[in-house]
């Protein structure tokens, strides 16, 4: 049996998105592995909620500063010690200058290990990054690109930067066939579906699949958007989409569909899912699609082009570029894909929850004190 290891997880955002899933996950999966698990957020935030539900150990903390926090640094680390942590995982951004304290004050007997969900906008080289990079016993990245990124824009020790990828729990494929969860979905059982899973928001790029939508006018097919605007900050943008719809008379080729808490049989439903967004990191959607066996097209950017094996596992399109879009799509009607369907399926293992839960283990069992 695996020896017990005792971990923290850190989040201390109010936000509701792929960081904290992923956080919230991987904490869930630890403990169902025997580890020792608590996680540390803020109160009556979503993560906090949801972590409730889950019955999983919950300590609350108190909203810190970006830097140098040290008097929440302390309360925290009090914490830490009273639960004799041994190890303190963190994936924002915001709770990089805290963990570092941390590992600082507890002389590195608390190691902590970044895993990284957003990617440089710029170099971190400075000085006082450098610093606290130098307290971190590890730095965890997703994908491959992503390590490349870190070692050519930062003084991160190469020995602590690692590939290890957000998981999934392929056990929650959904087992309906597709009609079954088109009518769970009240989605028409017949039509060809392109599918968008994600935020409402001009990241995404929805409006690019609806102008490509436009460009196909002759093709039978619909597009499902499935997702809301961001709570408590809605946009404009929902309100472009509308009256591009409206303007373009496209009422009948595209339908709408909130925020989905189990997302499988939505994949499930689609004959394609669409990852039209500028640039994600990881992108979640593009791995629980595959999973489900449905085939994506991605934006060529980010992690989503390394994710579908840059073409050979998925179609790719030049981002921001309908034009492009409406040509893939055009392949997937046509039935033109130059790869086999089954082929993605073999590419998701690696992200398989078990498979990534050992090298999680592995990592934080070969961390010494001194690192």
């Amino acid at each position: 049996m695996t020896k017990q290891l005792r971990i923290a997880y850190l989040c201390g955002t109010n936000g509701w998105g792929g960081l904290e899933m992923n956080q919230l996950k991987n904490a869930i999966w630890m403990q169902e592995r025997g580890h020792f698990v608590k996680l540390y957020c803020l109160e009556n935030s979503p993560i906090h909620k949801a972590t409730v539900e889950n019955n999983l150990p919950c300590g609350i903390i108190q909203k810190h500063k970006n830097h140098y926090d040290l008097i929440k640094a302390f309360n925290l680390l009090r914490l830490l010690k009273k639960d004799n942590i041994e190890h303190l995982i963190f994936r924002a951004t915001f709770d990089q200058s805290i963990a570092a304290t941390i590992s600082f004050l507890s002389h590195r007997k608390i190691k902590v290990h970044y895993f990284m969900e957003m990617k440089f906008g710029a170099p971190k080289k400075q000085f006082f990054r450098t610093l606290r990079y130098m307290y971190f016993s590890s730095w965890n990245c997703p994908l491959e690109y992503l390590k490349n990124q870190v070692l050519e824009n930062s003084k991160v020790n190469p020995e602590k930067v690692n590939v290890i990828a957000s998981g999934l729990d392929l056990t929650t494929v959904s087992q309906n066939d597709k009609i079954t969860s088109r009518k769970l979905l009240n989605l028409p059982p017949t039509d060809f579906l392109f599918g968008i899973v994600g935020r409402i928001d001009p990241k995404k790029g929805q409006l690019y699949a609806l102008k490509a939508t436009q460009l196909l006018s002759d093709y039978k097919f619909k597009l499902v958007i499935v997702g809301e605007e961001t709570p408590d900050a809605p946009s404009s943008y929902l309100k472009e989409i509308k009256a591009f719809i409206e303007a373009n008379k496209l009422e009948e080729k595209i339908l709408f569909l909130p925020f989905q808490k189990n997302p499988m049989d939505v994949f499930n439903a689609f004959d394609w899912t669409l990852m039209t967004s500028d640039s994600e990191t990881f992108g979640m959607v593009t791995i629980e699609s595959m999973a489900q066996g449905t085939p994506v097209i991605g934006s060529n950017a980010g992690g989503t082009s390394e994710l579908l094996d840059f073409g050979n596992a998925g179609l790719l399109f030049e981002t921001k570029n309908e034009i492009d879009l409406a040509e893939k799509m055009k392949l997937a009607l046509e039935k033109k894909t130059p790869f086999e369907l089954t082929t993605f399926r073999n590419s998701i293992s690696k992200f398989n929850s078990n498979e990534v839960c050992e090298k999680v283990e592995k990592m934080l069992k070969s961390r010494k004190s001194n690192v």
